[in-house]
């Protein structure tokens, strides 16, 4: 029996896509490790948005899910993708609208709703921590930290920006995260209803901000699905560039303890005009937070070991998150994968040494782009000047689209 392909950890368009594409003539079975408990298991949810990887997208969905069981059971809330669809980037000091950003077609997913959504169907092997791989160029192995092993010809590590396999793959030193001087603080909450029905009436699913100070925000409703808008749960979050200073004005900037991280987004909100002050200064102070340090990896060229280890996902390209171009990335390295299986199927006995030179070459050239242009629009979006003079300013989300179905 030919031994699997399987992908730790956790990305399950992967095996959909690999699932309904791989030539019909053969058999290919597949294995999904994930090194958390349950899709629960993390306390933490987020959402994302999909710019333009939604071509790709449709085939990376189950049998049975389309773009309309998406807005119905994933998206944050009931908004149908029209051309006409902005995030609004304001002023946060004067609560003047700065730029309508064009989102056309755009969705908006809960994380954790679209994890469950592309598991249908998948036996997922939870629990399942990386701790060693291993390769002859031939058979794959992965060791995990509960002593179990699995052999397999081809492992793709989508295991996150700290990646495991990316340290087998390049050597801790070259695999090694970049620190950025971003520090984010975040919580996800629900609001009094006054606050909640005001920022749906500013815009009914997210906007931004920045300032002069440089401090950039994000405001989005992640469920809307109560009727009672008490019950809405909101995503809030704050990001700025850490100053020699910070360390000295605890009281402003401390958020390492994460009881602060509410008091820390209340004290830069203290500054903002209203609306946007009083959407932070009415998170509870009760609110779970969370905050921590920006990091990046350009991609860099990886020896994939004779077609038997590869990258992908935050793994293969981890970048900042204003541009909002993570998961649209992710979404395309699978179509790419998808498409050079489909191209280049190898033999029953052979390698996955020649999908892989098509796959790489396309990751590693527009992941590396994408992790550089994000950083870029990170520094800029918290400096004011620069904010103004850019290109970034005028086209933002447009540049990505350019060119990709």
């Amino acid at each position: 029996m030919e031994k699997p392909c399987f992908e730790p950890c956790f990305e399950p368009c992967f095996d959909h896509w690999s699932r309904n594409h791989w030539p019909l003539d053969r058999a290919k079975p597949e294995k999904v490790f994930e090194q958390d408990a349950a899709i629960d298991a993390r306390p933490r949810d987020w959402s994302f948005g999909i710019y333009w990887a939604q071509t790709p997208l449709k085939e990376c969905l189950p049998d049975g899910i389309d773009e309309k069981y998406l807005i119905d059971k994933v998206q944050v809330d009931r908004m149908v993708p029209t051309e006409d669809l902005i995030i609004p980037l304001f002023n946060s000091w004067t609560g003047e609208i700065l730029k309508p950003i064009p989102t056309p077609y755009s969705l908006r997913l809960q994380r954790r709703t679209f994890m469950r959504t592309l598991t249908q169907g998948l036996d997922v092997h939870y629990g399942k921590r990386l701790a060693e791989v291993k390769t002859d160029g031939q058979t794959v192995t992965a060791i995990f930290e509960d002593g179990t092993k699995e052999e397999g010809k081809l492992l793709i590590g989508c295991d996150g920006a700290h990646s495991k396999v990316r340290n087998f793959l390049l050597g801790p030193e070259k695999a090694a995260l970049r620190s950025l001087p971003f520090l984010c603080n975040q919580v996800m909450t629900k609001l009094p209803k006054e606050t909640a029905l005001a920022i749906r009436k500013v815009h009914p699913r997210s906007m931004n901000s920045t300032n002069p100070d440089g401090v950039y925000g994000w405001v989005s409703i992640h469920d809307c699905s109560d009727p009672d808008p008490e019950n809405w749960v909101f995503l809030l979050l704050m990001t700025w560039v850490e100053k020699k200073s910070d360390s000295e004005d605890a009281g402003r900037l401390d958020a390492s303890n994460k009881s602060d991280v509410v008091q820390t987004m209340k004290k830069f909100a203290e500054k903002f005009a209203e609306p946007w002050k009083s959407f932070f200064l009415n998170i509870p102070n009760d609110a779970i937070g969370w905050h921590n340090r920006m990091s990046d990896w350009p991609t860099q060229k990886w020896d994939n070991r004779n077609g038997t280890v590869t990258l992908a996902g935050d793994a293969a390209h981890p970048m900042t998150f204003h541009r909002g171009q993570g998961l649209n990335n992710a979404i395309h390295d699978a179509y790419t994968l998808m498409r050079a299986l489909g191209d280049h199927p190898p033999s029953q006995a052979g390698s996955f040494k020649e999908v892989l030179e098509v796959y790489e070459k396309d990751v590693t050239e527009r992941g590396r782009e994408a992790v550089l242009a994000s950083e870029e629009n990170s520094n800029r979006i918290h400096d004011w000047k620069r904010l103004y003079e850019s290109d970034v300013f005028q086209t933002w989300y447009q540049a990505a689209v350019k060119g990709v179905e």
